[in-house]
């Protein structure tokens, strides 16, 4: 994280610092891998993955998690740096999206024991990718009800993914089991997520700066865009002592960088969508003796 964070701003790529974090990363994540496979009782049991569904479920949930974050990191930005809205308007207007995914949680959980898993996250990841695509296609002069239909849209794909990956990452194992597959679940999409924030913040800042560079290119006196920092302009004030045609010139390097970030964000979503056709044919069943158990309940 600190090497995709640090490289190519405070350090070169090939500087001896940022080797040394990734080849540190490379040597735990290989002892994390070999302790794990020693011991009684692992943090992360890889006996798991061997399970098709359970495997495909957790890959599915860390590139969902990648492409929901930049969603949600990248759509207030846009909000406040290219529109000007204020940082309370841009939290506000993530709740389209968010109420999105609370219906599509609901009736992803419903049609458990109609579908299958597949066919309704082929359903989940056809509409997030139509959400992602719609967003890559933004510029200054989109409006903000068009933005909010392209929110509902994202929520509405991702919202599948919250109820159906978690039960189909339980399907195949018993009781006693459950709790770790549950939480392996949730920390691998939690993983993604994490990955999402890095990655795709290194591309929207890389972005920002080489449009920038483009924009300002030859002009006396120049402007500093070595940081491509886009929090810069994400303030009234500052806005207010930027001259207009300068400022015109930040906000369509800003919206551009944004925009590229979410065309990068259809990779994980394009690998999710792949990997969703190895998920198998299971969807939760319902056994007879559980529902006549529930009916006699009800009755008495």
């Amino acid at each position: 994280m600190f090497a995709l964070e640090l490289g190519g701003q405070k350090y070169d790529w090939d500087s001896s610092f940022i080797l040394s974090l990734f080849g540190g990363f490379a040597i735990l994540i290989i002892a994390f891998i070999f302790i794990e496979r020693k011991v009684e009782e692992p943090i992360i049991s890889f006996e798991m993955f061997k399970q098709r569904l359970f495997g495909m479920s957790t890959i599915i949930a860390l590139c969902y998690g990648a492409a929901f974050m930049s969603a949600t990191v990248y759509i207030p930005l846009f909000i406040q740096g290219v529109y000007g809205g204020t940082a309370t308007n841009s939290g506000l207007l993530l709740l389209p999206m968010m109420l999105g995914s609370v219906v599509t949680a609901q009736l992803g959980g419903f049609l458990t024991t109609k579908l299958s898993y597949r066919n309704i996250m082929i359903i989940s990841a056809v509409i997030m990718l139509i959400g992602l695509f719609l967003l890559s296609t933004l510029t200054p002069e989109t409006s903000r009800v068009l933005l909010t239909v392209y929110m509902i849209i994202i929520g509405f794909g991702v919202g599948f993914s919250f109820s159906v990956l978690s039960m189909a990452s339980i399907h195949n194992f018993g009781m006693e089991q459950r709790g770790s597959a549950t939480s392996t679940s949730n920390f691998i999409r939690s993983l993604g997520m994490t990955l999402g924030i890095t990655i795709f913040g290194m591309i929207q800042r890389t972005g920002f700066q080489d449009q920038l560079e483009e924009a300002f290119k030859g002009m006396s006196g120049g402007m500093n865009t070595k940081s491509g920092d886009s929090r810069a302009i994400l303030s009234e004030s500052a806005r207010s002592q930027i001259p207009p045609q300068i400022l015109d010139k930040i906000i369509d390097a800003l919206s551009s960088s944004i925009v590229q970030t979410f065309m990068w964000a259809l990779v994980p979503a394009g690998l999710a969508f792949i990997f969703i056709f190895f998920m198998g044919n299971e969807r939760m069943v319902i056994k007879k003796e559980q529902m006549n158990k529930k009916s006699e309940t009800s009755k008495a």
